[in-house]
Protein backbone atom coordinates (compact mmCIF):
# COMPACT_ATOMS: atom_id res chain seq x y z
CA UNK A 1 0.00 0.00 0.00
CA UNK A 2 1.64 3.17 -1.44
CA UNK A 3 -1.05 5.85 -0.72
CA UNK A 4 -3.23 7.16 1.97
CA UNK A 5 -6.44 5.91 2.19
CA UNK A 6 -9.72 5.70 4.61
CA UNK A 7 -9.59 2.53 5.60
CA UNK A 8 -12.90 1.24 7.64
CA UNK A 9 -10.67 -1.96 9.60
CA UNK A 10 -7.08 -1.30 11.42
CA UNK A 11 -5.22 -3.95 12.93
CA UNK A 12 -4.20 -2.34 16.00
CA UNK A 13 -0.61 -2.14 16.67
CA UNK A 14 -0.27 1.25 16.55
CA UNK A 15 -3.42 3.96 16.79
CA UNK A 16 -3.91 7.80 17.79
CA UNK A 17 -7.68 8.67 18.18
CA UNK A 18 -8.91 11.70 19.16
CA UNK A 19 -10.08 11.77 22.89
CA UNK A 20 -13.54 13.66 22.23
CA UNK A 21 -14.31 10.57 19.35
CA UNK A 22 -14.62 8.40 22.16
CA UNK A 23 -17.44 10.28 23.56
CA UNK A 24 -19.08 9.78 20.49
CA UNK A 25 -18.56 5.96 19.81
CA UNK A 26 -17.37 4.38 23.35
CA UNK A 27 -14.50 2.77 24.58
CA UNK A 28 -12.90 -0.64 23.65
CA UNK A 29 -15.70 -3.08 23.56
CA UNK A 30 -14.54 -5.08 26.90
CA UNK A 31 -16.15 -8.67 25.75
CA UNK A 32 -13.19 -8.57 23.36
CA UNK A 33 -10.04 -9.88 25.67
CA UNK A 34 -7.96 -9.24 22.47
CA UNK A 35 -7.97 -9.60 18.69
CA UNK A 36 -10.50 -8.28 17.22
CA UNK A 37 -11.14 -5.73 19.95
CA UNK A 38 -9.00 -3.10 17.06
CA UNK A 39 -11.11 -4.24 14.46
CA UNK A 40 -14.20 -3.60 16.31
CA UNK A 41 -13.60 0.00 17.52
CA UNK A 42 -12.09 1.31 14.07
CA UNK A 43 -15.13 -0.04 12.55
CA UNK A 44 -17.24 1.86 15.30
CA UNK A 45 -14.73 5.13 14.54
CA UNK A 46 -15.53 4.88 10.99
CA UNK A 47 -18.87 5.63 11.53
CA UNK A 48 -18.46 9.11 12.51
CA UNK A 49 -14.52 10.13 11.64
CA UNK A 50 -12.16 9.21 8.60
CA UNK A 51 -10.13 6.22 9.97
CA UNK A 52 -6.57 6.55 7.94
CA UNK A 53 -4.17 4.66 6.88
CA UNK A 54 -0.80 6.33 6.62
CA UNK A 55 2.03 4.86 4.73
CA UNK A 56 4.93 7.30 5.10
CA UNK A 57 4.61 6.13 8.99
CA UNK A 58 6.59 3.46 10.22
CA UNK A 59 6.28 1.53 13.65
CA UNK A 60 7.76 -1.49 14.37
CA UNK A 61 5.03 -3.56 16.19
CA UNK A 62 6.90 -6.97 18.31
CA UNK A 63 4.15 -9.21 16.70
CA UNK A 64 4.36 -12.33 18.88
CA UNK A 65 1.59 -14.42 17.35
CA UNK A 66 0.57 -15.68 20.43
CA UNK A 67 -2.43 -17.46 18.68
CA UNK A 68 -0.18 -19.10 16.36
CA UNK A 69 1.81 -20.63 19.60
CA UNK A 70 -0.28 -21.79 21.97
CA UNK A 71 -3.41 -23.34 22.21
CA UNK A 72 -4.72 -21.47 25.26
CA UNK A 73 -4.34 -18.18 23.10
CA UNK A 74 -5.43 -19.59 19.62
CA UNK A 75 -8.63 -20.50 22.17
CA UNK A 76 -9.08 -16.58 22.72
CA UNK A 77 -8.11 -15.69 19.39
CA UNK A 78 -11.29 -17.94 18.31
CA UNK A 79 -14.18 -17.18 21.35
CA UNK A 80 -13.36 -13.62 20.30
CA UNK A 81 -13.67 -13.53 16.16
CA UNK A 82 -17.26 -15.57 17.12
CA UNK A 83 -18.28 -13.13 19.23
CA UNK A 84 -16.96 -10.45 16.87
CA UNK A 85 -19.35 -11.62 13.42
CA UNK A 86 -22.13 -12.39 16.55
CA UNK A 87 -21.77 -8.28 17.27
CA UNK A 88 -21.44 -7.50 13.58
CA UNK A 89 -22.68 -10.54 11.27
CA UNK A 90 -21.54 -13.93 9.73
CA UNK A 91 -22.02 -13.51 6.51
CA UNK A 92 -24.18 -11.08 5.91
CA UNK A 93 -22.61 -7.45 6.24
CA UNK A 94 -24.36 -5.20 4.58
CA UNK A 95 -22.10 -1.92 6.00
CA UNK A 96 -19.06 -4.17 5.70
CA UNK A 97 -20.14 -4.69 1.95
CA UNK A 98 -20.89 -0.94 1.14
CA UNK A 99 -17.22 0.13 3.35
CA UNK A 100 -15.50 -2.37 1.24
CA UNK A 101 -16.87 -1.45 -2.54
CA UNK A 102 -16.56 2.73 -1.71
CA UNK A 103 -12.98 1.80 -0.46
CA UNK A 104 -12.00 -0.17 -3.99
CA UNK A 105 -13.78 2.75 -6.22
CA UNK A 106 -11.64 5.35 -4.22
CA UNK A 107 -8.41 3.62 -4.85
CA UNK A 108 -9.22 2.92 -8.35
CA UNK A 109 -9.68 -1.41 -8.73
CA UNK A 110 -13.63 -1.15 -8.98
CA UNK A 111 -16.14 0.89 -10.79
Amino acid sequence: HKKEMNVPYHQGSFMFFRLECFKKVGLFDERFFMYPEDIDITRRMHKWYRTMFVPSVTIVHAHRAASYKSKKMLKIHMVNMIKYFNKWGWIVDQERSAWNRKLLEELGYKK
